[in-house]
């Protein structure tokens, strides 16, 4: 039997209206509350009957979704008792006992068999789980958005389509750039022209057939002046069609690169210049990635957490090249120690109970930047590799780094005390680190692999010394 032939004597003592999930209140036709059920009353922490509608804010401690006191004439049962109907409308009940709860509720009026009308009656939804997550998102989409608007780079979610791109959001420095008020879904045909879109877009799809981040540097006009960018575009997750694309402004580093090629004389001087710019863009780079690592699930961290340490392992190339007087040079093993009891100690892992230890033997070297960012990128990759697999879960244990240099050679042992190494499959990793070794070995023309020992497992790697090699004291 439809509602509308109930009387309310009748509606009130429905127990089906007991188990409903929903809260239910009825009120009479001149708005005096008859019936609170069960939900109702949990919601609320107040069940009072007799209540009229200029008392509904006041006794059940109503309020906008802004926090301020609900006008009662606005109230969903209140319209209802006026013969309106009203669909989902929010408000927050503030509980005798401090809680809050968020509310979401329609209203209609109770009707006879005569259409005369006899009460109104509100359904109520708890929806304040579905609220927090809410606005726990809403902020941390707002935070992510203020860290890209305020970090200096250009940033772009971009959709890959047959013959053209959409750019369906980024930061105002990007919609500027497009010469657009923002992103939101834009034609990059009709923004960008034939040419220039054409370009972009085989950019975007060599980033999507490679399934890693693509660099490219490009010139654009931006707000009438002809600059230089260095673009990272990477797939997203979870869709075949749309990546992320950031961009650096590196104006300066060009326009000092061109006066390089002229102005040999201002050689040193532009060259610190270079690396001060590059350190301090890399470790923007190196925050977006510690940024992301928070926001991901722990496989995705892990992931992102190498690649930051290879991006800081070449920050700090730039940086030690930025704060001597040998712009093009490295001491090589003083800058090994560094990263082996900073870079690796601090990204490599979590457990304070694994230890690095540093040997060297023979005298020091500076080698060009062409062996260092190769050399450095080997040692982090092999000692990181040795702290992930060398020592089971709860377990500590010792990385050694030794160095040796020889009037020919340069030689590089990383040992552990750990498990060892018996050469099948490891259960986890993605065996990109071990790749990356082999291709800066080969690079180097240096012989490198893993040897026996007693203990542990070790990798040495022996590089002959270039004619460019320099001692420090010499140098």
């Amino acid at each position: 039997m439809p509602l509308a032939a109930f009387n309310l004597d009748q509606l009130a003592s429905a127990p089906v209206l007991d188990q409903l999930a929903e809260g239910v209140i009825v009120a009479d036709p001149q708005g005096s509350i008859r019936y609170v059920n069960s939900a109702a009353r949990e919601m609320h922490g107040v069940d009072d009957l007799n209540v009229t509608p200029d008392q509904y804010s006041e006794r059940y401690h109503l309020y906008t979704v802004d926090g301020k006191p609900h006008p009662f004439e606005d109230l969903p049962l209140a319209r209802a008792v006026r013969g309106e109907e009203v669909f989902d409308a929010p408000w927050v009940i503030r509980r005798p006992d401090g809680s809050e709860v968020w509310a979401v509720g329609s209203a209609k009026p109770l009707r006879d068999d005569a259409d005369a009308q006899i009460g109104a009656v509100l359904t109520i939804r708890d929806v304040t789980e579905t609220t927090r997550a809410r606005n726990e998102l809403r902020e941390s989409e707002e935070t992510v958005r203020a860290f890209f608007e305020t970090a200096g780079v250009y940033t772009a979610v971009i959709d890959v389509e047959d013959t053209d791109f959409r750019l369906m959001m980024g930061n105002q420095r990007m919609a500027a750039a497009f010469g657009v008020e923002r992103l939101c879904g834009q034609s990059g045909r009709a923004i960008l022209g034939e040419q220039a879109a054409s370009e972009i877009l085989g950019w975007l799809r060599s980033a999507q057939s490679s399934h890693e981040p693509t660099i490219v540097e490009y010139p654009w006009n931006s707000d009438g002046l002809d600059r230089w960018f260095v673009a990272t575009i990477t797939p997203m997750r979870n869709s075949d069609r749309r990546v992320f694309l950031a961009s650096l402004d590196i104006t300066s580093r060009k326009k000092m690169e061109r006066e390089l090629e002229t102005a040999l004389v201002t050689k040193d001087a532009l060259l610190h210049e270079v690396n001060h710019r590059v350190k301090n863009s890399l470790q923007i780079i190196t925050s977006l990635l510690k940024l992301q690592e928070r926001m991901g699930d722990d496989v995705l961290a892990g992931h992102l957490r190498e690649a930051r340490s290879r991006v800081e392992t070449v920050a700090r190339v730039h940086e030690r090249l930025y704060d001597t007087s040998a712009h093009d040079r490295v001491e090589i093993v003083g800058y090994l120690e560094d990263l082996l009891t900073n870079v690796v100690d601090s990204i490599g892992t979590d457990d304070a109970a694994v230890r690095y230890r540093f040997v060297h033997e023979g005298e020091r070297v500076e080698l060009g930047v062409e062996f260092s960012v190769p050399l450095a990128l080997i040692v982090v990759e092999m000692a990181i590799n040795s702290t992930k697999y060398a020592f089971p879960e709860g377990e500590g244990g010792t990385v050694t780094l030794t160095t040796r240099v020889d009037p020919q050679h340069l030689t590089l042992t990383i040992d552990d005390d750990g498990v060892g190494f018996d050469g099948t499959p490891r259960a986890k990793g993605t065996g990109l680190g071990m790749r990356i070794v082999q291709a800066l070995s080969t690079q180097l023309h240096a012989d490198g692999g893993y040897i026996a020992t007693d203990r542990g497992t070790a990798f040495r790697l022996v590089m002959p010394l270039p004619e460019t090699a320099k001692s420090p004291a010499r140098a």
